[in-house]
């Protein structure tokens, strides 16, 4: 099994449609190898994770954060760029900055062999500050 856990704990505000920093030092664990036309399992950067080799993939995301002003706010998981139906966290938050929620999101992603797909989460509610990002992959098959 191939895994990569990011964490951010520094406070980020996100406006609406904004992309979330899923690390802010690198990531807390990992186990990754390359295959052997030396293509690594996972690419990292500070606001996705590329899974690069055939296979399913599970992702789990858990964010603690609260609104910048009252509302809906929905952490929505992105595909190369576009939404994933159905794999997104909404909390109402009804004082600002206040309030902070838990949201989860938990999901599985086929990858094959023809185009490897690029993880992201973005704000698609509200404006947000989140105090806590936690996004692990794990490569289950």
């Amino acid at each position: 099994m191939y895994l990569v856990g990011l964490k951010n704990i520094s406070s980020q505000t996100v406006l609406s449609n904004g992309a979330i920093q899923l690390t802010d030092v690198g990531s807390y664990r990992r186990n990754c190898r390359k295959n052997i036309n030396g293509t690594k399992v996972f690419d990292i950067t500070n606001t996705s994770v590329t899974l690069n080799w055939e296979g399913m993939y599970h992702i789990t995301a858990t964010l603690v954060g609260t609104g910048t002003e009252a509302g809906d706010v929905t952490v929505q998981l992105f595909q190369n760029g576009n939404p994933v139906t159905g794999a997104l966290s909404t909390q109402t938050i009804t004082t600002a900055d206040t309030e902070f929620r838990t949201f989860v999101i938990d999901y599985y992603v086929l990858v094959d062999n023809t185009c490897a797909q690029a993880m992201s989460l973005e704000n698609t509610g509200v404006g947000a500050t989140f105090t806590s990002v936690v996004f692990n992959v794990e490569k289950v098959v």
